[in-house]
Formats: structure tokens, C-alpha cells, sequence
């Protein structure tokens, strides 16, 4: 698969899906009265209900395909019924907050079921370019609804946007359901439904970390966790990736190179947002929350969540190999993805514990650090699970990366001022400093990791290609 075509394009459209939604999420957050932000809220809400309904036949979706591409019927028929009760769900959650709306009940279908349709995962696997293609295409829609929400601010509206940003990946994959096959893949999913029920179980675990670190640090330590995670998704283009990295690894045979390239790619993303946090954490508050420029503690833990981050990345790719090395279609308790996510729940209570500690006593910093030990943990577990075969990640990727951002804190670089009065000069101003640090971040994790020459070698040759084809 040429470096300039799928991965280059999921790239190319997780960054303009970034940008996409900051633009999206201002006027939202700007035009939309403070009623509209609590109904949406709420209806948002519903939806996460029914979306982690759904989960217990979307994950198996890739799993299945990746392996019979000729049962997509089947898939279509069971989104089909498992819609329905989980758009039950949906509808009995609204009611009992105090939400009867008969148009958020039936704009709360067609989303359920579109973002459930199993088209995304197809293309994931066999189409990867057209799926980054796509992206694209609903993000475009996602501005023009900008455009339409500015003018016309309304909770209808923005959730009818939603229902259309998903309309490309629905039609480019419209399938006769087949009712009669789909009872056999229920039951299939039924048999994975421990290990979907587990990964429901280490959420709630997050959702009481969350909880501790307000118990331990009052709504200002959950408010410098909110502007953390803000910053965090900024790695946003690697999560894309990283879906087509799962993809590729069902249906791949050699499945340790592409969990290194690809893994390159994806740790390199994470490697650069850490580098600006390091060297500019004003720049990302200044973004953010710039009457908190003179904060140091928050400064402090921009810093520090650089390691996290970096060691987190490292979390989800061993993750996402662990996944897509699994040769049973449905995970079983006893299978080694269940068993990593059995280690990561138990773990969490130790979390849990060191959390309240950490940031009773260390604050914002404390906090990022038990973050990162969280992820250490999970990681190291997970490298166990996959055994020698996979060793290479660990010598090849993780130890370069973090040597990596180690010698980006002690290279002193000529960054230039920047400005931090509005959001658009300050990412104006930014983008020189911005080139300098991911060149450096680029130069060292090439000198350091074999699959980071590889992937630059061979996108210096693509170019080069490129531009004598075009002089000819």
C-alpha cells in the first residue's frame, strides 16, 4: 500500500476533522442559548447510552468482515434490530430526565443507526483511501452546518448535522439486510457479550478516577483535567491511523511490520504535541484558557502530561496490536485482549487510590504522573501478552520515543515569539515554531528508530517520484 495514499489521506483528513471541530464546537458553544446547551447535553448523553448498547455487535463488526467480507448483510439486518432497542434506550433516558420531544426522538433513530451502519468498517479494511476520503466529505458538511447553525442556532439543527455527516460512509456501502442470516451472527455476538461487558466495566473505572480527582482537588483540579484532555486531542489525526492500522492487521500477514510502521507514524504524532507541550505549555493554555497564563501549576502539568501522553501512546498502539493479532473473531474472556482489559480494571483500584493521594498532595502534576504510571502498567502487561514475537515494538519504537522526548528536553531551541491575544495569532504566529519543533522531534526519532527511516525514506522517494513525473 503506497505511503502518499491511505495513510497519507487518514492523516490528512484527521487533521482537517481537528480543525473541522474546533470551528464546529465554537459556534455551538457560542450560538446556542444556555436551554439548547442543556437539552443538547442531554441528548447527547442518550446517545452515549445507546452507543454503548450498540458496541455489544460494532466491535465485531472489523472482526468479522476482516475475515467473511461476503456476511456484510448480515451486519446491516442486526444494526437494523439492535437500533431498535437501543434507540429505546435513548428515548427512555430523555423521558425520564424530563425530555419529550417527539423530533429528538426520531432524529435520535437515524443517528443511532447511521453511525452504527457497518460501512465504516468494510472500508476500514478494504478501502482504506476512500474512507479517508470520506471523512473528509463529512467534515466539509460539518462547516457548512457551522455556517447553517450560526444563522439558524438550534438543538434540531445541530443534531440533524450530525445525522448528515454520516450519510457519505452510509451510501457508499447501501446493502439488502438479511434478516434470516442475522440471527447467527446475534448469537455470535451474544458469546462476546463478557468481554464487551468488561470494556463497559474499565469505563466506569475511568469515569471513578474522574470522580476521585474532584473528591481530592474540588472543581479546579477537574477543570485543569478538562483543559489537559483538550490539549490531548490534538493527536487526533493518529486515532484515524490507528483504526487503519486495526484494519490492516486482521487481514495482513506479515502483522509485526505493520505494527511497526504504522506504529511509527502514530507514536511520531504523539511525540510532536508533546514537544510543544514541553517547550511552549503557555502556548496550549494561551489557546485555551488564557487567563490562566500566569498559573503555574497548570503550566506544570502541561509539561509533565508530555510523558504522559507519549507513554499513553504507547498503551493505545500495544493495544490496538493486541487486538488485531487475535485470531478468534470473538474475544472470550479467555483470550488475551479480555485478560488485558480483566488486568487494566484491576489496576484501576490502585489507581483509584494513588489518584486521591497524588493530587491531594502534588496537584495538577500529581495527577498527570498517575496517568502516565496507569498506562506504564497497562502497557508492560500488554507487551507480555504478546510475547517475544512482538518484542520489536519495544526496542524499535517505545525506547526511541522516549529517548526521543528526552532529547527534545534538554535541546535548547531557537523558538521565535509568538503572539497569545486571540486564538487565531496565536496559531498564526505559532506555525514557525511549529515546523522547528517537529523537524527536530522528526530528526531524532529518525536517527533513533529503524521504522521511522523506513517510513521517511520511502515518503523522500514518493516525492521525489512525484516531482520527476511532473518535470517530465
Amino acid at each position: 500500500m503506497p505511503l502518499l495514499g491511505s495513510r497519507f489521506i487518514a492523516l490528512s483528513a484527521g487533521l482537517f476533522t481537528l480543525l473541522a471541530s474546533i470551528a464546529y464546537t465554537l459556534v455551538i458553544t457560542r450560538r446556542l442559548s444556555t436551554g439548547d446547551l442543556a437539552v443538547l447535553t442531554a441528548v447527547n448523553t442518550a446517545l452515549g447510552v445507546a452507543f454503548a448498547f450498540m458496541g455489544y455487535i460494532t466491535t465485531w463488526y472489523p472482526r468479522l468482515l476482516s475475515r467473511e467480507p461476503q456476511r456484510y448483510n448480515e451486519l446491516i439486518a442486526a444494526d437494523f434490530m439492535a437500533s431498535v432497542i437501543s434507540w429505546a434506550l435513548y428515548a427512555i433516558y430523555l423521558v425520564l430526565i424530563g425530555v419529550w420531544d417527539v423530533a429528538l426522538f426520531a432524529i435520535g433513530y437515524f443517528i443511532i443507526l447511521l453511525n452504527s451502519w457497518p460501512a465504516g468498517a468494510y472500508l476500514s479494511i478494504y478501502k482504506q483511501r476512500l474512507s479517508g476520503v470520506l471523512t473528509f466529505i463529512s467534515q466539509i458538511i460539518k462547516i457548512i452546518g457551522a455556517f447553517l447553525i450560526r444563522n439558524n442556532p438550534t438543538v434540531y439543527l445541530v443534531l440533524l448535522i450530525n445525522m448528515a455527516m454520516s450519510l457519505p460512509t452510509f451510501l457508499s456501502k447501501v446493502a439488502r439486510p438479511n434478516f434470516t442470516q442475522a440471527v447467527r451472527f446475534l448469537k455470535m455476538a451474544v458469546k462476546g457479550a463478557p468481554y464487551q461487558t468488561l470494556l463497559l466495566l474499565v469505563s466506569f473505572a475511568n469515569a471513578g478516577i474522574i470522580y476521585v480527582i474532584q473528591t481530592g482537588g474540588g472543581s479546579v483540579m477537574l477543570a485543569y483535567y478538562y483543559l489537559l484532555f483538550q490539549i490531548t486531542k490534538t493527536v487526533y489525526p493518529s486515532w484515524i491511523l490507528t483504526s487503519l492500522m486495526y484494519g490492516s492487521l486482521l487481514k495482513e500477514e506479515d502483522k509485526t511490520r505493520r505494527a511497526l510502521l504504522d506504529g511509527a507514524i502514530i507514536i511520531y504524532i504523539h511525540l510532536l504535541v508533546a514537544s510543544i507541550m514541553m517547550k511552549t505549555p503557555e502556548w496550549y493554555v494561551a489557546l485555551l484558557r488564557p487567563s490562566e497564563l500566569d498559573n503555574k501549576e497548570l503550566l506544570d502539568a502541561v509539561k509533565f502530561n508530555a510523558i504522559a501522553l507519549v507513554i499513553g501512546s504507547f498503551s493505545l498502539h500495544s493495544n490496538t496490536v493486541l487486538l488485531g493479532v487475535e485470531k478468534n473473531i470473538v474475544i472470550t474472556l479467555k483470550d488475551k485482549p479480555a485478560r488485558a482489559a480483566i488486568y487494566d480494571l484491576a489496576t484501576s483500584f490502585l489507581i483509584i487510590f494513588l489518584m486521591h493521594y497524588a493530587v491531594s498532595i502534588k496537584g495538577a502534576v500529581g495527577m498527570v504522573l498517575v496517568f502516565a504510571i496507569w498506562s506504564a502498567l497497562s502497557t508492560t502487561y500488554k507487551i507480555f501478552l504478546l510475547g517475544r514475537e512482538y518484542y520489536d515494538i519495544v526496542t524499535k519504537l517505545y525506547v526511541p520515543s522516549f529517548l526521543v522526548i528526552v532529547a527534545m528536553y534538554l535541546t535548547p531551541l531557537p523558538l521565535l515569539p509568538y503572539s497569545t491575544e486571540d486564538v487565531i495569532s496565536s496559531i498564526v504566529t505559532y506555525i514557525p515554531n511549529s515546523i522547528i519543533i517537529a523537524l527536530t522531534t522528526l530528526l531524532y526519532f529518525y536517527v533513533s528508530s529503524k521504522p521511522a527511516r523506513i517510513i521517511v525514506n520511502k515518503l523522500l522517494k514518493e516525492i521525489i517520484n512525484i516531482l520527476k513525473r511532473r518535470s517530465n
